[in-house]
């Protein structure tokens, strides 16, 4: 299935709203921490978007019109469609879930949730109050998951590196 939306204008409103349905049952928002000793604070923080079903061209389908992501085998009859480029979850998924919003009470606040860890992410985590409130959102969003995430937050804490004011910045 070719052509992926460019923009959200392209995105007929019947598949706007069918995929945001689809992954208001489906699909989640979460965030990951690797130990990186690459990274100055010695952590990375991942954040991602996925749905998943047994269903290829469903799959294609929400991938057409959120112009992204990767569809991979995740079991065997299983599929997941997967957004974790920062700039891709701010120029598609974002502004695709912004306009073709969810219905139930559960997955908007996971979505606002997300957002407000993305922005906090985008102003660079620089104070331990920083750090804390990310942790306490990847906190909520977790549980939202069927999955859960092994709780590191405690080694995070502990570990973390905070930058000294300067014009050298976080990755």
């Amino acid at each position: 299935m070719k052509n992926k939306a460019r923009h959200i204008d392209q995105v007929p409103p019947d598949k706007g709203h069918y995929i945001a349905g689809f992954v208001d049952g489906e699909g989640s928002f979460f965030i990951s921490a690797r130990k990186r000793n690459d990274y100055t604070s010695k952590w990375k923080f991942g954040l991602h978007f996925n749905v998943s079903n047994n269903d290829i061209v469903v799959l294609e389908v929400c991938k057409k019109y959120l112009g992204c992501g990767v569809i991979r085998k995740s079991k065997p009859k299983f599929y997941t469609l997967e957004v974790q480029n920062r700039n891709t979850l701010k120029n598609f998924v974002i502004p695709f879930f912004r306009k073709y919003r969810f219905l139930s009470n559960k997955k908007k606040e996971e979505f606002r949730v997300f957002q407000e860890a993305f922005n906090l992410l985008e102003t660079k985590i620089q104070t331990e109050t920083d750090l804390e409130k990310f942790l306490q959102l990847r906190l909520k969003l977790n549980k939202f998951r069927k999955t859960q995430i092994t709780n590191t937050d405690q080694i995070i804490y502990q570990s973390f590196i905070f930058m000294e004011k300067s014009s050298e910045t976080i990755r």
